[in-house]
């Protein structure tokens, strides 16, 4: 073999041990990953938005009836709720 034919013969070996090894990444299986978890993702955001505003509307109620201790939390001092 002549030296142009052995280097020709190494490179066509590397193509082909990598197309070989191609399965092995999944890289359509990644996608397929990605793709749920958006999609989970954009099904709660209306819920998630709702959830926030709903407590934004309600914070001032629950300053007053709770007072300053995080909404809801046990405090100890005045203004602890009932």
């Amino acid at each position: 073999m002549n030296k142009r034919l052995l280097t020709r013969y190494r490179i066509a070996r590397r193509i082909a041990i990598v197309l070989a090894a191609a399965p092995l990444f999944q890289l359509s299986q990644c996608q397929t990953g990605v793709n749920q978890v958006l999609a989970t993702s954009l099904n709660n955001t209306p819920a998630t938005v709702f959830q926030v505003l709903l407590n934004i509307a309600l914070a001032p109620i629950q300053l007053l009836l709770f007072g300053n201790t995080g909404f809801g939390g046990t405090g100890t001092g005045s203004g602890s709720g009932f």
